[in-house]
């Protein structure tokens, strides 16, 4: 499966990021859940794109699982709150996965080494996988792709220049001809400086139109 004509025909690699592009992502349903909890004063942006305060910490790979239900906990009041309440409140953004978005994946992984890089945390990514393996039948998230980067594990997150020339560096690409894709404008400008190719995806374009 290959890229619409537009593109450049030196794309030999496709970095994609995760959420909203390959998974769909709700943020306002983590933070109704939270709500419900009792858990306020931060706002969408705190979660996503931008990421402030503990869960920044936690998307770096800074704080352990543990330590971040802890920093909840002694930030807001949730003596009366469980751990699994915690958890399912933080996972709720996450949507369910699309499959056809991945048998797509499954042709374009024929023309294309494709990648994942993402700012996302332990918990999410446990979800992910998880969830992924049950709506799949037991396939593999991760299997679709030569190697997903993830935040978390790099303890950097895009923009920052660094995490996209780690990448390039890990996967052994030619930076000049691979494709990264993400719906947020703001990660462009870095991947830009490390030499990608790169496609905002955006005004309700799906992965599915820029293929052939």
């Amino acid at each position: 499966m290959k890229l619409r004509q537009d593109f450049s025909p030196s794309i030999r690699n496709i970095l994609f990021d995760m959420g909203n592009v390959l998974i769909d992502l709700d943020v306002k349903r983590t933070l109704d859940a939270f709500g419900r909890l009792g858990i306020g004063g931060f706002d969408l942006k705190d979660i996503h794109p931008y990421t402030t305060g503990f869960f920044l910490e936690y998307e770096l790979g800074n704080l352990s699982s543990g330590a971040f239900i802890r920093a909840i906990r002694e930030k807001y009041d949730c003596s009366r709150i469980t751990d699994e309440m915690l958890w399912d409140a933080w996972n709720a953004l996450l949507l369910d996965a699309d499959m056809a978005r991945f048998e797509l994946l499954e042709e374009v992984g024929r023309d294309y080494r494709i990648f994942v890089l993402s700012n996302t945390n332990a918990e999410h990514i446990e979800y992910v996988k998880r969830e992924f393996r049950q709506a799949s039948g037991g396939r593999e998230f991760e299997s679709y792709f030569e190697k997903c980067f993830y935040s978390q594990d790099l303890h950097l997150r895009k923009p920052d220049v660094r995490i996209y020339r780690e990448a390039i560096r890990q996967a052994g690409i030619v930076p000049e001809e691979t494709l990264f894709i993400d719906d947020n404008a703001c990660n462009l400008p870095g991947a830009l400086d490390a030499g990608l190719q790169t496609y905002h995806l955006t005004g309700g374009e799906k992965i599915f139109d820029l293929f052939r």
